[in-house]
């Protein structure tokens, strides 16, 4: 059954991925009419992004479930279940699950096209030990600068 507003049926995802010790999954518009895609995030306690910038998408990220602090600019604030987070492009920024249970994120990504980073990621087999290297291919396919490790 599908759910009102919405061209897929219910649960529909393109791929679940296991990237960065999290479980990433990825849905697109399957008519392609929306230029848009939304990552669900399953994010374990004390697990983070790497500091980052967007240099094409912007994000906006729901808190499903969990606490999250973010970093956006030189902002620093705690959300939680229904707290919204606007990352537009070019600011730098990360979150890290707070809580002590596992938290769910939501991330509409405008434009679509940045949600193959995590599918690119999982090919290449790469995690947190290879920084270097995900920042090479964050750069040089998808325009993500990675700034470093997440703050404290």
């Amino acid at each position: 059954m599908a759910e009102p507003g919405s061209n897929a049926p219910r649960g529909q995802a393109d791929c679940a991925l296991e990237v960065f010790a999290e479980t990433v999954i990825i849905r697109r518009d399957p008519a392609g009419g929306l230029d848009a895609s939304v990552i669900e995030e399953i994010v374990p306690p004390g697990v983070a992004a790497p500091l980052h910038r967007h240099s094409r998408e912007d994000e906006v990220s729901y808190v499903i479930e969990g606490t999250f602090r973010i970093w956006r600019g030189d902002d620093v604030f705690d959300i939680g279940p229904g707290g919204i987070a606007l990352l537009p492009r070019h600011q730098v920024h990360s979150f890290k699950n707070i809580g002590t249970a596992p938290g769910r994120l939501l991330t509409v990504i405008l434009p679509a096209g940045f949600e193959r980073f995590f599918e690119v990621v999982a090919q290449l087999g790469l995690g947190d030990e290879n920084l270097d290297e995900i920042a090479t291919v964050a750069a040089d396919q998808f325009g993500l600068e990675i700034m470093g490790p997440p703050p404290d």
